[in-house]
């Protein structure tokens, strides 16, 4: 795909502007405020469990809680108990200072569950728990801010980060993903870069239903550990921070009807996930089932790029993704398996009369059949034609238009983010696919 895996991203640093607003689009400033800055006067302020301070944002759907907690600015000599409440007047100082305009969801729609207790020597306070639930009165789509503001006696609350606006977007009454025409949506999203929760933001114009289907997380990916000649699993800072934030970023996804899917991408070493040897396959089929079990994901995508073969113990001489897509079927039939159309994994033969790949994914604007290089995969499983977003290379209506005539199972497009993905690009397949336009609703950056 042309990607270098191992950039580097620069994370934005807020300073003075710390307390700068959450956007009507919920994008957030990448701040993480553990530690608050020492003052000769104990402070007390509140965290989300992310780590920040004054504002966050969350996706829900019907219902939610998400931890909460009291810190401050010196270890305590003694223990301390605080109060955190729901406070309308936080949120109107909030909208005052930032120029918003956000609706407080309705306080008894919120509960509050845990006593916040600083031991003494401590910092921070043991969690507590906020509640959200939706109402049939609350908008379609809409983001309401839960206003909370921590109070209590031994310290002073911070002025500046005693208040906490925490926006909920209600997404309980926006329909699924399900389209029921033969064809979907597969975004293979580069999360060094991009938000997954900005694939809510494409809906169909008429229907209201998500547009994206899957949503790949590239990407993870395969290593080889020098010491034991075996390979495995290895996530950068920001596919790791996503799945072990999951509730975050994934639960709404799959919430309403998307599959996520881990991308296994290589990482020029010498590991080539279409080259283990059968042992490897199974332990690696093995390992991987167990991410996706521990992170709650759908599946598994390869791209064999970026690896430096040669004659290593562990590893064949000849093209052997085949047993690996097997292995992988076999030890989780619940999951899918999908490859990329491209290099080592742009074939798979069957292995006891058992096609491993559930989906092979077309380079960009590759549009052929794929029968001879996945024997027994369904046309319903081959993705034509894929789009490269950061690139402008989109695929056109009559392209989308061919998938639908001919029975293929839709397309891919890769790199969205909220730089790229006009609502225009994404009708030259809605309208064949579905027969509507597509509309933008919201934009989520990457906010860590």
């Amino acid at each position: 795909m042309n990607i270098n895996k191992l950039k580097t991203l620069a994370l934005a640093v807020i300073a003075a502007s710390a307390l700068a607003s959450c956007s009507e689009d919920v994008n957030l400033g990448s701040v993480n405020e553990d530690k608050y800055t020492p003052a000769e006067k104990q402070l007390v302020f509140l965290t989300d469990k992310y780590g920040y301070s004054n504002c966050d944002s969350i996706v829900f759907n019907d219902k939610g809680t998400t931890d909460f907690f009291v810190n401050t600015t010196g270890a305590s000599t003694s223990e301390q108990t605080f109060t955190v409440s729901y406070d309308a007047s936080a949120l109107e100082r909030y909208n005052a200072a930032n120029g918003t305009s956000y609706e407080a969801l309705p306080e008894n729609l919120v509960t509050i569950d845990g006593t916040a207790t600083i031991a003494a020597g401590e910092q921070k306070s043991k969690a507590v728990k906020i509640g959200y639930s939706t109402a049939d009165n609350l908008k379609k789509d809409g983001t309401y801010a839960i206003p909370l503001t921590v109070k209590g006696s031994g310290a002073a609350t911070s002025a500046e980060k005693g208040d906490f606006i925490y926006l909920v977007r209600d997404i309980t009454k926006m329909p699924n993903c399900h389209k029921g025409t033969g064809q979907i949506v597969i975004s293979c999203q580069e999360t060094n870069d991009a938000n997954p929760l900005h694939n809510l933001c494409y809906t169909l114009k008429e229907s209201g239903k998500y547009v994206i289907d899957q949503v790949i997380l590239f990407s993870g990916n395969i290593n080889y550990n020098v010491v034991t000649g075996e390979v495995y699993n290895f996530n950068n800072e920001n596919i790791t921070h996503v799945l072990e934030n999951r509730e975050k970023y994934i639960t709404p996804l799959q919430q309403k009807g998307m599959k996520v899917i881990l991308g296994i991408l290589c990482n020029h070493d010498r590991a080539c996930c279409a080259y283990l040897n059968d042992e490897n396959c199974k332990k690696f089929a093995l390992e991987l089932k167990a991410k996706l079990d521990a992170y709650g994901l759908d599946g598994v995508f390869f791209d064999d790029e970026y690896c430096n073969r040669g004659d290593y113990p562990g590893f064949t001489n000849y093209n052997n993704f085949a047993r690996l897509a097997y292995e992988c079927k076999k030890a989780m039939p619940d999951k899918l398996v999908e490859a990329y159309a491209y290099s080592g994994t742009n074939s798979a033969q069957q292995i006891e009369g058992i096609q491993g790949v559930d989906y092979a994914i077309q380079d960009y604007g590759a549009y052929y059949d794929l029968s001879g290089s996945y024997p027994g995969l369904s046309k319903s499983g081959m993705i034509q034609a894929s789009s490269e977003f950061a690139q402008g290379r989109i695929i056109s209506t009559s392209t989308a238009k061919r998938i639908v005539d001919e029975g293929y199972g839709g397309t891919m497009i890769f790199s969205l983010n909220p730089k790229n993905g006009y609502a225009s690009r994404f009708s030259n397949f809605t309208v064949p696919f579905y027969g509507e336009e597509t509309v933008q609703t919201g934009s989520y950056a990457k906010d860590w």
